[in-house]
C-alpha cells in the first residue's frame, strides 16, 4: 500500500489588528493627522471601541470604558438609536484613540502586548510613581507616557 504525501497549502494567518485600527477601521499610518482628527470630531462607534478594549486584559478589566466615557455604558447606550449605533463624542473618541495608540506603541516597544501590559499597570518611577495606564486619559499624561515610551525605544531613558 502507497501513501501519498500531498502538500497542504495554508494560508498565512491574518495579522491582528491594531488596537487604532479598531477606533479608525484603517490602519493610521495610512491616515494624515487631520483624518484622524476628523474622525474623532466625528465620533467613533460605542461597538468599535468596546471591541478595541477586548483585545486587552488590562483594559478590559480596568474600566477604561468608563474612563473613556465618563459616565456608564448603559447611559451612552440609550443615546443610541435602533437604527444608529451609539457614537461617543469628540472628546470621548479622542480619549479612547489615546488609549489605542499607547497600547499600539508599548506593544511596539517591548514586543509583545502582555509586557506592554504590564509596563503600562506598574507603577513607573518616570512618572513619580504614576501608574502609565491612570494617566493617558489626560492629554498631557498621555503625550509624557508616549514620550518616555519614545525614549525607552531609543534608549534614552533613566
Amino acid at each position: 500500500m502507497m501513501v501519498s504525501a500531498t502538500t497542504r497549502s495554508v494560508a498565512p494567518a491574518a495579522p491582528a489588528r491594531r488596537p487604532t485600527e479598531y477606533l479608525l477601521r484603517a490602519d493610521a499610518g495610512q491616515l494624515s493627522q487631520v483624518m484622524v482628527y476628523k474622525l474623532t470630531v466625528k465620533g467613533f462607534e460605542l461597538k468599535d471601541v468596546q471591541d478595541m478594549l477586548s483585545i486587552s486584559d488590562l483594559y478590559s478589566t480596568n474600566k477604561i470604558m468608563s474612563r473613556i466615557v465618563g459616565k456608564s455604558i448603559r447611559t451612552i447606550q440609550r443615546q443610541g438609536s435602533s437604527k444608529q449605533p451609539a457614537h461617543l463624542n469628540s472628546q470621548q473618541s479622542a480619549v479612547a484613540f489615546q488609549y489605542a495608540k499607547v497600547l499600539e506603541h508599548a506593544t511596539h516597544v517591548f514586543g509583545n502586548q502582555k509586557l506592554a501590559e504590564e509596563w503600562l499597570g506598574r507603577p513607573c518611577k518616570y512618572l513619580d510613581g504614576d501608574v502609565p495606564l491612570d494617566v493617558i486619559d489626560n492629554p498631557i499624561g498621555f503625550q509624557t507616557v508616549e514620550d518616555y515610551l519614545e525614549r525607552i525605544e531609543y534608549g534614552v531613558y533613566q
